[in-house]
């Protein structure tokens, strides 16, 4: 018997014989992959467009890599489901087959990469990782690159997989909008955030909205769920010669709001570099230096926060588009700014710059057709009273100003009394912490 095991030994390296290596390849056995039914699932009429399919130029110019549920990436990486879409990216629930653990993969069309992306959140991962908004910021666990007829390159972010987005929480709440603890809590935690990226990172943003502030998952047998889920009712699809369009499936939603990430750096820029005229953040939360082509550096992540969370727990945007009109312009856009704030400060005006189309050298509004109708922060909130109020008002004021000199800090801000002394759901930074 000996001699047997010598010469097993000999043959296969004293490895085989390390318990330690032995539970590994174990554990590796067990991490089979998952069988998906073929057939049986809901098909999408033709005439009903989807998702990524309503990007029809992108599509024609064939720019998103064709992913099945229950193809295996890289000999390692299950795709268990697709659970959202964008303009540049589809993002893909993976089971990582060597870990047995779950990630999303953000997979770019071929026509996108984001290289400066990839780069900024290498800069998050590097950053202080004592700082307490630094875990308030998501980040990547790899990248790589896939190459498609040898010619079609996709780069690949692996992240930690989040939950649903606070638009999401928002579009299934009453009157579409959140209740106080629950804005309380994201205001604090992106203020975390945004004092993590400005202070320790020199990154600006650029695009902050409900719909890529995501809740961590917390549970994680919701990833278990969710696979069993695909597993006996497969998601909804139609599939177009080699490319199949998929209906997203959402992870289950969490029974309350906990800790949370700001995602989706494909609009950051550092913040060490002056910017001047270039377009940032999305149309209805755009601070009046970027609209005026003005200079901008992080306060624009302020006002961008600020807007964006009075319109979440309000149920109604502070600027909204031309009465009657969903369609953006500048001018609706500045004459309800001044409406609010009321004319800008003269040295805020440049003249022979895009200001003098709309302000004369005193700030005065001269766009003849498009009325400034007054109004005040404490006429729009409607939902607070008394000393409550005041708070949140006050807070507000902090954010949303002309000069962006004149807003406050995210570590000023993270102090304020409105974001004191209430009660976090568990999971969550405490200003005390």
């Amino acid at each position: 018997m000996a001699s047997i095991l010598e010469w097993l030994k000999r043959l296969f390296g004293r490895k085989l014989f390390n318990l330690e290596w032995l539970r590994s390849l174990f554990r590796r056995s067990l991490n089979f992959p998952v069988s998906f039914l073929t057939a049986g699932w809901e098909t999408i009429p033709d005439d009903e467009t989807i998702e990524e399919e309503q990007l029809e130029e992108v599509l024609q110019r064939n720019c998103y890599l064709p992913v099945d549920i229950g193809d295996i990436l890289l000999s390692r990486y299950q795709v268990v489901g697709k659970l959202g879409w964008g303009i540049t990216s589809i993002v893909w629930l993976v089971r990582d087959l060597e870990m047995n653990d779950y990630m999303a993969l953000k997979m770019f069309s071929h026509d996108m990469l984001p290289g400066e992306e990839s780069t900024y959140y290498d800069k998050i991962k590097q950053g202080n990782q004592r700082h307490p908004g630094s875990g308030r910021v998501r980040t990547k666990i790899a990248e790589f690159e896939f190459i498609r007829f040898e010619i079609f390159n996709h780069l690949g972010i692996l992240q930690e997989p989040l939950g649903e987005s606070l638009q999401d929480i928002q579009n299934r709440s009453v009157g579409e909008r959140l209740d106080k603890l629950s804005i309380q809590s994201t205001i604090y935690q992106m203020l975390l955030a945004l004092d993590y990226m400005h202070t320790e990172c020199n990154l600006i943003h650029g695009d902050i909205k409900g719909g890529i502030i995501f809740q961590e998952i917390g549970d994680k047998s919701r990833h278990d769920r969710y696979v069993q889920a695909e597993i006996e009712h497969p998601s909804a699809r139609k599939i177009y010669f080699a490319y199949t369009f998929y209906r997203s499936r959402p992870l289950e939603p969490a029974s309350q709001l906990g800790k949370i990430q700001l995602g989706d750096l494909g609009s950051a820029y550092p913040g060490d570099v002056p910017r001047n005229g270039q377009l940032l953040q999305p149309p209805l939360y755009r601070s009046p230096e970027v609209i005026l082509e003005k200079e901008w550096n992080y306060p624009v992540d302020i006002w961008n926060l600020g807007v964006w969370a009075w319109s979440a727990f309000e149920g109604s945007r502070l600027f909204p588009p031309k009465e009657n009109d969903d369609a953006y312009t500048t001018s609706a856009h500045l004459a309800y700014i001044t409406g609010l704030l009321g004319p800008p400060p003269p040295d805020f005006i440049e003249p022979d710059t895009i200001s003098a189309k709309y302000f004369d050298k005193d700030g005065n509004w001269i766009v003849e057709d498009c009325e400034v109708h007054p109004t005040s922060f404490e006429d729009l909130e409607k939902r607070l009273e008394g000393e409550d109020k005041e708070m949140f008002l006050d807070l507000m004021k902090g954010m949303i100003t002309w000069r962006p000199e004149d807003r406050k800090t995210p570590r000023e801000l993270i102090e304020h009394p409105w974001l004191q002394g209430i009660f976090w759901p568990p999971g969550c930074y405490k200003p005390t912490e």
